[in-house]
């Protein structure tokens, strides 16, 4: 069943149920409202019956007839008994049946009124006082009027329900057609997009409703999945090439080799390139596949909690190993916490230790041997780590592509790197909920800058 249909379906049952209710409702107040006034009237035609037959000794024949053709105009089947106080029928209109049951009699002499039905039949009795005694008056009768009219109540909302329910689900099913129209022309755009035309874009509702939501949603969606599919063919085309370059050099390097024999010298040179190569070759795959792996979900990231004080000293010491000659890093500890506790964050050691070791590395890089400072500095908002250098820095124009993968400044081709680094430290951060911002002037240096929530 298509959710047109069961939205039809839906509707109609809601208003189905509603009529039903409504007439039920309905037609149980007009029953007891018809067979509470027939009481009513049974009633009011024993009392007018007792009246006349006490007070008949004071009217001549020929009033007496008058008000009874008046007055007591013959209900169907109807029965009006007077008994007195001995429980004897003193008045009798209209029936062969003179008898009533004595139980009945002594109930109406004790509540003084009763109303019942026998059968199909109404039934009244109640207890009379005139100054020649006491009486006992029943009046019974069959209200056929009040019956019809209420089977003719009941098939009139039988009918009315009936043709309410056909004429619902008519206009149930072209006005489900309507409010489906607008998801019909999003699935029919929807199906003209392919991850050749990702561009494409379903077309916007001037109206602020669920489906304009709905619309927006579903673009802002495809400008993710073309955003990725890009990013994907780009990744696929640079990686392709950044991995072509050292083993075409390696090739080469090989070839060049073997053409004929050298000396014990040139056989160093040689290997020394491709030791190079190799190693340029190792950490680019080594930075390919972290980047890729930076693309999984955040909740996909093991996390522990990580002491960035002790991180930082950590990769530091690390640079500054002897066997990278390298101990040029300042480090400067400033407003910290009297609580250690307050310089842990939650996250994944190894990936934040990339992001650190990258950042630093960029700086020993482009310092040209000069000295890099590095600030860690704590505040309310949380932890900042700052790194500046006074190298080559980078041209104002390209600032804003350096987290690009495999980006590199005109003027940082030169040196050696795989323009990886910076877009991964990007990734790293974003999955920490970090922030990382670079503020640069070509010939004076680089400061970027990394901030931790607390």
């Amino acid at each position: 069943m298509t959710f047109r249909s069961r939205l039809t379906l839906a509707f109609s049952l809601l208003i189905a149920a509603v009529l039903i209710a409504v007439c039920t409702f309905v037609y149980f107040q007009a029953k007891d409202f018809t067979h509470r006034q027939f009481f009513q009237r049974l009633y009011e035609r024993g009392l007018i019956t007792g009246q006349l037959f006490l007070e008949r000794d004071e009217l001549s024949a020929k009033s007496m007839d008058k008000v009874r053709q008046k007055y007591l105009n013959k209900l169907n089947e109807e029965v009006l008994t007077v008994y007195n106080s001995d429980l004897q029928p003193r008045f009798l209109l209209d029936s062969s049946n003179a008898g009533a049951p004595t139980q009945l009699l002594e109930q109406i002499r004790k509540d003084k009124y009763v109303e019942f039905w026998e059968g199909d039949r109404q039934v009244v009795g109640f207890f009379y006082h005139d100054n020649e005694g006491n009486f006992f008056i029943i009046a019974s009768a069959k209200d056929a009027t009040g019956l019809e009219k209420l089977a003719n109540l009941k098939n009139a909302m039988i009918f009315s329900v009936l043709g309410s329910l056909l004429l619902v689900l008519t206009l149930g099913y072209f006005l489900s057609q309507q409010v489906l129209r607008p998801i019909r022309e999003i699935v029919s755009e929807v199906n003209k997009i392919r991850a050749s035309n990702l561009h494409l874009r379903v077309k916007g509702r001037s109206s602020k409703d669920e489906i304009a939501e709905l619309t927006q949603t579903f673009n802002q969606m495809l400008e993710r999945l073309e955003l990725s599919f890009e990013m994907q063919k780009s990744f696929i085309a640079n990686a392709s090439h950044e991995l072509r370059n050292p083993l075409t050099a390696i090739s080469g390097e090989i070839e060049v080799a073997l053409l004929k024999d050298r000396s014990v010298p040139e056989y160093k040179t040689s290997l020394q390139t491709l030791q190079n190569e190799t190693n340029r070759l190792q950490k680019l795959t080594s930075d390919l596949i972290t980047l890729a792996q930076t693309g999984f979900d955040e909740q996909e990231i093991q996390r522990e909690s990580v002491r960035l004080d002790e991180l930082l000293l950590e990769v530091k010491q690390e640079l500054e190993s002897p066997q990278t000659g390298n101990s040029r890093i300042r480090l400067h500890l400033e407003n910290l916490p009297d609580f250690p506790e307050k310089l842990t964050v939650p996250g994944n050691r190894n990936l934040l230790k990339i992001a650190l070791q990258n950042i630093l590395e960029n700086a020993l890089k482009f310092s040209d041997q000069a000295p890099v400072a590095v600030t860690f500095s704590y505040q309310n908002s949380g932890i900042s780590i700052t790194v500046k250098d006074s190298g080559i820095g980078i041209p104002a124009e390209e600032i804003s592509y350096v987290f690009q993968p495999f980006y590199r400044a005109q003027n940082a081709r030169s040196r050696q790197g795989t323009g990886i680094g910076l877009s991964l430290t990007d990734k790293i951060m974003k999955l920490h909920h970090g922030q990382i911002t670079i503020e640069s002037h070509q010939h004076k240096g680089t400061t970027v800058t990394v901030k931790f929530k607390s």
